[in-house]
């Protein structure tokens, strides 16, 4: 009988230690997201990039594919010689396509011309400093050049496709993952794994022959658990955090970054996007987390769709008060029904 008292204490403690570890309670489905369209894909949707008309989807194994957004058929399916597609950005206005093959020989950023949509030709790629690439952004200059920016370990790196030469920052304290540009003003917001969040400033100069980058960090800001992703929206950055969800900080004052809201998802928040009212986080097993950001310094929970409808969810984009979550099962469109 003693024995038996043992074994039953031991039980309940063993209980107590599990869900005193657990996630809080999952909240409510409130019905406000609705699947809208699903665009299929050869292997995991693990990037999307989503323009006025298309829908540019990276597959993993899969090569890339590219949707036409207005009637949703397939316009192209790219293979080639494609090993592992994780990471895709597009600069429509220059027809360019860049699609980062993670486990290529060497890893790569291949780069195709897509002035026929339908039928990408493959540019020469951007190689060196490659290798273990966690985001990547491709974007026009304004004076007819394309700036490419990508994270890799701890180094920031940056330049102009058009000249090659890509440089990098000084290596940062520990690994780095995703970042969101002010390139407007020049900054750069850089999640720093468990050290939080950076703020740099970037700078191309010429030295009458080569391409220089000058980088300087200005501060950073510690978050809770991991910070994966970033998304800046006027005087504030949106930052997912893994497994402590997101984070709202205002970096109105560079210099005294101040987090002013916190909140917990199931899952590892690895993703997140913003666009007019709404915030959306893409939660891994949790699936997606909708948001009313009205009230910027305190955003409203209003719905999530679960990974048991969706599949896990590497990436969410919000585009029109559309949703698009990148998924092992391939694209999901999300309405918003409010």
């Amino acid at each position: 009988m003693k024995d038996i008292k043992i074994y039953s204490l031991a039980f309940f403690l063993i209980i107590v230690v599990i869900f005193g570890c657990a996630k809080p309670n999952e909240p409510n489905i409130n019905n406000i997201l609705e699947i809208e369209q699903i665009y299929p894909t050869v292997g995991e949707a693990r990037d999307v990039y989503v323009s006025d008309n298309f829908i540019y989807i990276a597959e993993d194994q899969g090569g890339f594919s590219i949707y036409d957004k207005n009637d949703n058929t397939l316009v192209c399916h790219y293979y080639g010689s494609i090993e592992n597609a994780r990471l895709i950005s597009v600069v429509e206005e220059d027809s360019l396509l860049f699609v980062y093959d993670r486990y290529g020989s060497p890893a790569t950023i291949m780069v195709f011309d897509i002035s026929s949509i339908a039928e990408p030709e493959e540019n020469a790629p951007i190689t060196g400093q490659t290798a273990d690439i966690e985001d990547m952004i491709a974007i026009s200059d304004g004076s007819g050049g394309i700036d490419v920016f990508w994270t890799r370990p701890n180094e920031f790196l940056g330049g102009k496709y058009s000249e090659g030469g890509y440089v990098s920052s000084e290596p940062f304290q520990n690994s780095i993952n995703g970042f969101d540009l002010d390139s407007e003003n020049n900054y750069v917001y850089i999640t720093g794994d468990q050290l939080g969040l950076y703020v740099c400033k970037y700078e191309f100069v010429y030295d009458g022959e080569f391409l220089i980058s000058i980088i300087e960090s200005i501060l950073h800001i510690d978050t809770p658990g991991e910070a994966l992703a970033v998304k800046v929206i006027d005087n504030y950055a949106f930052v997912s955090c893994k497994e402590e969800g997101f984070v709202t900080i205002d970096i109105s004052d560079k210099e005294n970054l101040i987090i002013v809201y916190q909140d917990d998802t199931s899952g590892w928040a690895q993703s997140i996007d913003a666009g007019g009212d709404y915030l959306v986080v893409g939660s891994g097993g949790g699936g997606v987390y909708l948001y009313d950001i009205s009230d910027i310094e305190n955003p409203r929970f209003l719905d999530r769709i679960d990974d048991d409808e969706i599949g896990y969810t590497y990436k969410v984009v919000i585009e029109n008060e559309q949703i698009f979550a990148a998924t092992k099962r391939g694209i999901y469109k999300l309405k918003i029904n409010r």
